[in-house]
């Protein structure tokens, strides 16, 4: 049986990864990630003159805001419109294994997309003494934001066969959560204190000074969990 579920899964995430590879946009979206992360990067090393990843790690959490809602949009929006939702639910296609080949295939595209950016490690060390430490904690901060936010995106897609509006509704919730530490201001007490740990942003701050904290981990983890159990409730809701 769990031979089975494991082969069930490969085959979906298969059928899902295919499907990513012939689609044009997600070529477009890795590429304009990759052209404007390396500006930035750039632009920042000579403006700085400091050897340092720290601003890159801070634009690029900040660009995946835009970055995984474009790659998650179609997830389920693409199924609803064409109508191939309703042939897999009415299969014996288990909905936690359909998720999770969705939620795989989309964030493998964003492990691809930051792999050549070690390029940057390489050029920073070159110039100066870098903390493998510090930069090993800084991807790993960014992979397990990754994984929140592409299932906050893949939950967003669930909610209509309309690729543009899924987009909107996934910035839309990634922004409140990158943005909840920065008004914390404007309130007082436990709110503050809530505000402040539901933020992303607010978990990333120590990843990327190099320490990993276990606390940060269940946050992104949690994350990760809640927007998948709620795309998996919504399914079930729809197609009851």
């Amino acid at each position: 049986m769990k031979q089975d579920s494991n082969n069930s899964l490969k085959v979906l995430l298969k059928k899902e990864m295919l499907i990513a590879l012939k689609t044009p946009s997600a070529y477009v979206v890795i590429i304009v990630f990759l052209l404007i992360s390396g500006y930035l990067f750039a632009d920042g090393l000579f403006l700085s003159n400091v050897a340092t990843l720290r601003p890159f790690f801070t634009l690029t959490g900040i660009m995946f805001l835009f970055f995984i809602p474009a790659l998650t949009m179609r997830s389920f929006s693409e199924e609803f419109r064409n109508g191939t939702l309703e042939v897999l639910v009415t299969h014996p296609v288990s909905r936690t294994r359909l998720i999770a080949a969705k939620l795989l295939s989309s964030y493998l595209i964003v492990v691809a997309s930051l792999v050549p950016t070690i390029f940057y490690v390489i050029v920073v060390a070159s110039l100066g003494n870098i903390d493998p430490g510090t930069a090993f904690a800084g991807y790993l901060g960014l992979l397990f934001l990754a994984a929140g936010y592409v299932s906050a995106g893949v939950f967003a897609s669930s909610l209509t066969q309309n690729q543009v509006v899924a987009f909107i509704i996934a910035l839309f919730i990634l922004f409140i959560f990158f943005i909840l530490d920065k008004v914390t201001a404007l309130t007082t007490g436990s709110v503050a204190y809530i505000m402040q740990y539901a933020s992303s942003d607010f978990h990333l701050a120590s990843f990327y000074k190099g320490a990993i904290d276990l606390r940060d981990v269940v946050y992104f983890l949690g994350v990760t969990i809640f927007f998948s159990s709620m795309t998996s409730k919504w399914l079930e809701l729809r197609f009851k």
